[in-house]
């Protein structure tokens, strides 16, 4: 049995089963922890992938979403693709056919990733005794810029 779910040694009160509620913690407190854009000079386009995400759907999008940023030129531009745990297999496998299909000008993408955990504390053998356990949370940004306005100190670059 869960008790908890923490983050950063804080309890979050997710429940780690919906991955729409995780993905959206993710989207709104984790990542922006992460990537700190105090300047507001870089567009984040967000993209969380959990496993029953259709691929060709999903890199259809990732697509789009990249070439819209393409029209814009007056900041920065950035995909952000995220998972957590059981989800991060389909998210490599979208990520990678993205990456591969990406064609534009025969510019280079360029990825940054960050792996970090969510802690889940349950019930041990007895009340005394906790299990804890680390699911871990993926965050990539891809983008077509090699320099970044945003503090990726945290990122290691691909």
């Amino acid at each position: 049995m869960i008790k908890s779910v923490h983050y950063n040694q804080v309890d979050t009160d997710l429940d780690i089963s919906s991955s729409k509620q995780c993905l959206r913690f993710l989207q709104e407190k984790v990542i922006p922890s992460l990537t700190d854009d105090s300047k507001n000079s870089t567009l984040i386009q967000y993209h969380g992938v959990s496993k029953n995400d259709n691929i060709k759907q999903s890199v259809n999008k990732l697509n789009k979403q990249i070439d819209a940023d393409n029209e814009s030129f007056e900041k920065q531009r950035a995909l952000c693709i995220y998972s957590y745990g059981p989800h991060i297999q389909k998210m490599l496998s979208i990520l990678e056919i993205f990456k591969k299909s990406y064609s534009n000008n025969d510019k280079k993408l360029y990825q940054w990733n960050k792996l970090t955990s969510f802690d889940i504390i349950g019930e041990g053998r007895n009340e005394l005794l906790e299990k804890r356990l680390k699911v871990p949370i993926l965050v990539t940004l891809v983008s077509d810029s090699e320099t970044m306005d945003l503090n990726l100190n945290l990122f290691s670059k691909q």
